[in-house]
């Protein structure tokens, strides 16, 4: 199930689902030690003896306040005369998830109406051990295990619950207290401990076409003497103080905006804005740039994507540089330098807190050979993405402290670890993770970063360095040409295996050669290749869009489309049309791909990485770091193409 709504400050994040249910929930790490792994916090309402759980027929949609990370949703049931507004956030500086919720008795007559939440905590990830026991001083519920503790509070009309109740669940048929929530009766239960959920109920009054407001928070803290802080403060500041607080902080944020969104259809600058502020809510405050936070696909693959591939952060530190947010993207160049290997290349994936994540890629191939289990890609783009983040704000005191271990060490290694007859990068992993060989992706990634360190090393007055790195970016640059374009088809392979064969297919992972700066988005060979994935690539049904490559087992709905539709290889489309575009004509077919993304974005504006060929639902990780960065950079691209076609055209007259 996609996550529609992600808060987040850097420390604590939380994940909800289209029924308004948190689903994740991160602590003190975004993106490590998921507390909820997946498992639903209920939301529930008992009308004139009748209890249902949102899922059963609510309407609810679901957007965010403009230009902040506070969630509105929207909720109602007709046959109840229920209506219901809810505020999510977390705030900036205070670990607390905050959700306000405005209740509307429609009828022409009172209503008593009992709303009903539930905390199924798994705290550090598994059942195991979590205690939870009622504060009566606080008027609280208190999860823990070891060091992390949640405490769980609300109000209305100046009281705390209504009810409660604490028990146990996952074991000897206990399904946990949300059963209990069904009958509108909670049984005050103050303590369980093992394997164990907490209900709290609040009672409202409401007289008819009139409202009442519930305040309802989440504590996240260390420490029992952390979160019960955190709660006097909450009461004491007001929980409607601390929501305009988180408003006024993201507003400010994104209000650094320089660029002019005002060429943009309103959809793809909301899309924009949106994307940036997703963005955000991936990233650590220790630098490190979560893929996605959506731990449904585990189900599939007991894992999750709740790791900092380099290449995907890169892409986004591109995305933030593009935008003029370079302070955020210092944060993961400095994440980067702290976690890059002594040998000078980044391993698979990784942790937050900056060790190794879990991997696939093994030291040896079928065949026994020894084998680097890494993607070479990973360590030149974020070479590549640091220049372009130099060349957009100047700031060498930074790079200064980053040169030496992160840009010397990573270009020396991509200088030595090349094939010496054909100079081409030697195998390892391609973009996609799937296979080892030399691709023209990694090919063209690695001509871009030794391009990127011989610029630093000019700045750093390094002659000698700069023209031995020139001249490798310059040999692989024509090492591409030579063996990995292919004249008969016109258009460049997805890559070469070490046995010698050349794999054909046609795989968006291509167009690298313009993306990474290797040739003109003009060039003939580029042109030749775009031209051949906008064919082959293509999803021919009402959905649209591009498949990453042909045949894309991976989640295929079905086997009549070369794949599912990829936001990253669709919006890759998007960015050649916008680099190749030499008038205003021109850019019209880059702005249908983005208006394409916007159609296609949740109504809370996330972003998939796949979507159903047929309905357009979200596949795979949901929102993905990865997918809102290609938004971000087509998006900007684009506005600085329009500024210059709009500054250089000249009408015939």
């Amino acid at each position: 199930m996609s996550r529609h709504v992600l808060v987040s400050n850097g420390r604590f994040a939380v994940a909800l689902d289209d029924k308004a249910s948190i689903r994740d929930v991160y602590f003190p790490f975004v993106g490590l030690e998921n507390h909820a792994v997946g498992h639903q916090f209920r939301f529930g309402v008992w009308v004139d003896g009748k209890f249902e759980w949102l899922d059963n027929d609510w309407e609810i949609v679901m957007t965010y306040l403009p230009e902040t990370l506070t969630s509105r949703y929207k909720i109602k049931k007709q046959a109840y005369g229920v209506e219901m507004e809810v505020n999510d956030a977390i705030h900036n500086s205070k670990d607390v998830f905050l959700r306000k919720i405005k209740v509307s008795n429609e009828l022409d007559h009172p209503q008593e109406i009992r709303l009903f939440y539930t905390q199924d905590f798994h705290i550090y990830g598994y059942e195991a051990g979590d205690t939870a026991f009622f504060e009566p001083n606080l008027s609280a519920i208190i999860h823990y295990k070891g060091k992390r503790y949640f405490l769980v509070g609300g109000a209305s009309s100046g009281k705390g619950f209504f009810q409660y109740a604490i028990g146990q669940k996952e074991g000897d048929g206990k399904e946990g207290t949300w059963r209990d929530c069904e009958d509108g009766q909670l049984s005050s239960n103050p303590v369980a401990q093992g394997a164990v959920d907490s209900s709290v109920s609040f009672k409202l009054e409401i007289p008819p076409h009139s409202y009442e407001i519930i305040h309802y928070w989440i504590a996240a803290g260390t420490s029992l003497n952390e979160v019960t802080a955190l709660d006097a403060q909450v009461k004491d500041i007001g929980v409607e103080q601390m929501l305009l607080e988180v408003e006024n902080y993201w507003s400010a944020w994104q209000n650094r905006l320089k660029l002019d969104l005002n060429i943009l259809p309103r959809e793809v600058a909301r899309l924009f804005k949106r994307s940036l502020l997703l963005m955000r809510a991936h990233v650590d405050n220790h630098g490190g740039y979560l893929a996605s936070l959506d731990s449904d696909i585990r189900e599939i693959h007991k894992d999750t994507y709740s790791y900092v591939w380099p290449r995907d952060g890169a892409m986004a530190a591109l995305a933030f540089t593009s935008a003029g947010f370079t302070d955020v993207a210092a944060m993961f160049f400095g994440f980067c330098h702290k976690v890059i290997g002594e040998d000078g290349f980044f391993r698979h994936k990784y942790l937050p807190d900056g060790s190794l994540g879990s991997t696939w890629h093994a030291l040896i191939d079928s065949s026994g050979h020894l084998q680097l289990p890494i993607q070479e890609d990973e360590t030149a783009s974020v070479l590549y993405a640091l220049w372009k983040y130099y060349e957009k704000n100047g700031n060498l005191e930074f790079v200064t402290k980053v040169y030496d271990r992160l840009v010397v060490k990573a270009a020396d290694f991509m200088l030595n670890y090349r094939d010496p007859d054909t100079h081409l990068p030697k195998p390892t992993f391609d973009e996609w993770e799937e296979k080892v060989g030399v691709f023209t992706s990694t090919a063209a990634s690695v001509c871009a970063g030794l391009d990127a360190a011989a610029k630093f090393a000019k700045v750093f007055y390094d002659s000698g360095r700069q023209e031995t790195l020139s001249e490798a970016s310059a040999q692989i640059k024509n090492a591409m040409i030579k063996h990995l374009y292919d004249p008969p088809s016109k258009r460049f392979i997805k890559g070469i295996y070490p046995n010698g064969e050349k794999d054909m297919t046609i795989d968006s992972s291509v167009s690298s050669v313009f993306v990474y700066e290797v040739l003109d988005a003009r060039d003939t060979k580029v042109e030749n290749t775009m031209k051949a994935l906008a064919s082959g690539l293509q999803v021919k049904t009402d959905i649209g869009g591009l498949a990453r490559y042909q045949n894309d087992h991976y989640r295929q709905v079905s086997p009549d489309t070369p794949g599912n539709p990829w936001v990253i290889s669709t919006l890759r489309l998007a960015r050649w049309h916008i680099a190749k575009a030499a008038s205003m004509e021109e850019l019209v077919g880059a702005m249908d791909f983005l208006k394409w993304a916007a159609k296609n974005a949740l109504s809370t504006g996330a972003l998939p990485e796949q979507l159903d060929p047929y309905s357009g639902k979200p596949i795979s990780a949901t929102p993905l770091l990865w997918s809102h960065a290609e938004f971000v950079l087509a998006t900007t691209e684009y506005i600085s193409k329009h500024h210059e076609i709009a500054t250089t055209y000249q009408p015939n007259t």
